[in-house]
Formats: C-alpha cells, sequence, structure tokens
C-alpha cells in the first residue's frame, strides 16, 4: 500500500508509535486534521476549470473589497489574489453576519441580481471549506449556510425598487441580455472586417472574417475557437474540442466558414508542425507574429468589429446566441441543435426553442366576423 503523502511517517519523532490504538487514532486523527486545514482549499481549486479559479477569485475579492469598508483589510499573495481564495485560515472570524451585510452592501451598490446570487455561492463554497479545515465553527457554518441569494421573482422586484430609487442595479461582468443579430446585421458584421478602416493587412482582414464565420456559422465558443489548430481540418470538416462539456466533435464548414478560411489560408501559410494553433496573430503593422489568439484578443476584435456595425460591446457570446436563434426560427430539430450546439442537456438549446415558438399556434379559431359577412 502507498505511504499517506498527508501524514507524516509514524516512526517520525512528533509521530510515536502507541500501543493502545484509541491514543494512537486520536494523534493521527489530530495530524490529519492538521493536515487537512493546511490543503483543503486546493485540493478544491485543483479540480476546478481555469475559468472557475479566475471567477471564483473576482468573487472573493468583492467579497475582501466589502470587508475593506468595514476596516477589515484581507492581505493579498503575490498575484494580487486574496488570500481567502487558498487559505483556509483567513476565513478565521467569518460570520453569518458578516456574509448577510455583503449580501445587502452589493445591493445597495447596484450589482446585478444575478452576479449578487453567484457571489454568494462562491462565498458560501469557501467558508464549506474552512468549516471542513475547521476554521469556522458548526454553529458558525450552519447560519451561514442559512443565507441565500435572491429568487427571479425577488430580483425583479427589488430591481424595480432600486429603479424607483434611481439606483444602480446592473452592475456585473456581463450585459444584461445578449445583442442577437438579425440576418442584415450578421452580413453586414461578415463584410466589416473588409470595411475597417483600420485594417493592416490583408492577413489580419482574412483572421477577422474568419472568427466571425466560426462564432456565427458554426456557434462556436470563444474557448473553442482559440484552441483549434492546424491538423483540426481534415478532408472537409473541422475536429472542434469541446472542454466545457469535455467531448470531442466532428463539424462540416457550413455557412461562409469554408469560403473565409480558403482565403485565410491562401494569405497565412500553415505551419511546418500542424499542431500549432489556427488563428495567427499579428503586429501593430499587420506582419504575422505566432500562431495563437487568447480567448481576449478574440473578443475584442469581435467587440471592435462591432462597433463598426453599430452595436457597440458586441462579444463572441452575442454570436453564439445569434446562431442558436436563428436555427430555431429555422425549426431545427432541438436535438440537432443541442449537438451542434456542443450542450450536455436540452435545457439551454430549448429556451432558444421556447423563444421562438408561437404560444397560439396551434388554436384552429376562425374569423368568425369574415365568415359572418361571407354567409
Amino acid at each position: 500500500m502507498d505511504k499517506s503523502t498527508v501524514l507524516p511517517p509514524a516512526d517520525l519523532p512528533d509521530s510515536p508509535v502507541v500501543a493502545d490504538h484509541r491514543a494512537a487514532l486520536t494523534i493521527r486523527g489530530l495530524q490529519a486534521d492538521t493536515a487537512a486545514q493546511s490543503v483543503m482549499i486546493a485540493e478544491y481549486r485543483s479540480r476546478l476549470a481555469p475559468k472557475t479559479r479566475r471567477r471564483h477569485e473576482v468573487d472573493l475579492q468583492g467579497f475582501a473589497d466589502f470587508l475593506a469598508t468595514v476596516g477589515v483589510v484581507i492581505p493579498v499573495d503575490d498575484e494580487e489574489v486574496s488570500v481567502l481564495a487558498h487559505d483556509p485560515t483567513a476565513w478565521q472570524g467569518i460570520t453569518a453576519g458578516l456574509i448577510s451585510a455583503f449580501r445587502t452592501w452589493m445591493l445597495t451598490e447596484g450589482y446585478a441580481i444575478g452576479t449578487i446570487n453567484i457571489r454568494l455561492a462562491t462565498v458560501r463554497t469557501y467558508a464549506r471549506l474552512a468549516h471542513l479545515a475547521g476554521v469556522i465553527p458548526a454553529d458558525a457554518y450552519s447560519r451561514i449556510r442559512a443565507i441565500t441569494g435572491y429568487r427571479r421573482s425577488e430580483g425583479d422586484n427589488l430591481d424595480q425598487q432600486r429603479v424607483a430609487t434611481a439606483k444602480a442595479t446592473r452592475i456585473a461582468t456581463k450585459k444584461a441580455t445578449a445583442n442577437i443579430l438579425e440576418t442584415p446585421q450578421i452580413i453586414e458584421l461578415k463584410q466589416s472586417p473588409w470595411r475597417n478602416p483600420t485594417a493592416r493587412s490583408e492577413a489580419v482582414i482574412a483572421r477577422d472574417a474568419l472568427l466571425v464565420c466560426l462564432l456565427v456559422d458554426l456557434g462556436l465558443r470563444c474557448g473553442e475557437v482559440a484552441l483549434l489548430r492546424w491538423d483540426s481540418l481534415r478532408n472537409g470538416l473541422l475536429t472542434v474540442a469541446r472542454p466545457k462539456v469535455k467531448i470531442v466533435q466532428r463539424h462540416r464548414l457550413l455557412g461562409d466558414v469554408d469560403t473565409v478560411l480558403a482565403r485565410y489560408q491562401a494569405l497565412v501559410p500553415a505551419p511546418a508542425d500542424p499542431a500549432q494553433l489556427l488563428i495567427a496573430s499579428f503586429d501593430q503593422n499587420g506582419v504575422f507574429t505566432c500562431f495563437g489568439l487568447s480567448e481576449r484578443a478574440i473578443s475584442k476584435r469581435i467587440q471592435q468589429l462591432g462597433v463598426l456595425i453599430g452595436i457597440p460591446n458586441l462579444s463572441p457570446h452575442d454570436l453564439r446566441h445569434s446562431w442558436a436563434t436563428r436555427l430555431a426560427q429555422l425549426q431545427v430539430p432541438i436535438q440537432a441543435l443541442r449537438d451542434a450546439g456542443g450542450w450536455s442537456n436540452f435545457a439551454t438549446p430549448g429556451r432558444y426553442v421556447a423563444q421562438q415558438a408561437i404560444a397560439n399556434d396551434r388554436i384552429p379559431l376562425d374569423n368568425d366576423l369574415v365568415a359572418e359577412s361571407e354567409s
């Protein structure tokens, strides 16, 4: 059997062998609790996706910002991340009253209801880890667990009250609603790279056009576009890794993807190593620098193109929303929509279908007045 990587070996000076198994369990139990206290949060975070870890850090920094307003300054590490994100002992003294006050503070500061609920969930999660590490007592944690976010109806009522008192209702990293593009707007967006007065080279134009089409014609997520490689293209198909749902799919090059991809390949020669990322980066003069474009850079390019067609704050996810909405309008079967969109359930594609449904489409009611006048 492998030796424990958490507990010290029994033959060390601080781990004496005790004849009575109950006394030995007491000693080892205390050692285990001490070890768990130091690794509880780290072990949890090791299982999270990078994006989730970053979101937790932002949420916990928001909690730290609130604590600073009541005179409690939470330290940060060398990477400017609050110690609340990795040190269970930093939660010593956190109470249900403080977390309840945090919820009220966010409401007063004008945070969106969705953001409030997410940040509360993050704080409760790390409070639970601190409790498991023995930092927050059971009675204190039981009261913390009772602090919940707002239901949708409650959030609507609170927003109405905030509007009535001229208070902000939308401090958040996401827009309140997505920009759903109509077909003429999609066409204009596809043409916008060529109309961009700041375009630096034909290769940059082709790259930007490819980004638009991958998002709005294939419905890919921004992160999935960033992960595409040159060897993802084979026999007229595009292999797409979808880390969010842990699957890999093959897609046909629908819409204008095939055309803009051919133009991109003509202007950006393929690398010797086909495992290189597909999307190229360029310097300020439009000269190729390397393969690979971050999600943030992709988002910035889409936002800039959106401004050209009169849509501020356009995001890659807006184009995915627009893609799904178009397919729902075309009455694409929900299973086909789910598979093409890379969702793991029917709930999300079902919302697009429901939004396009006509509530009384199957009600066979004739026009009585017309029928009477014709008789």
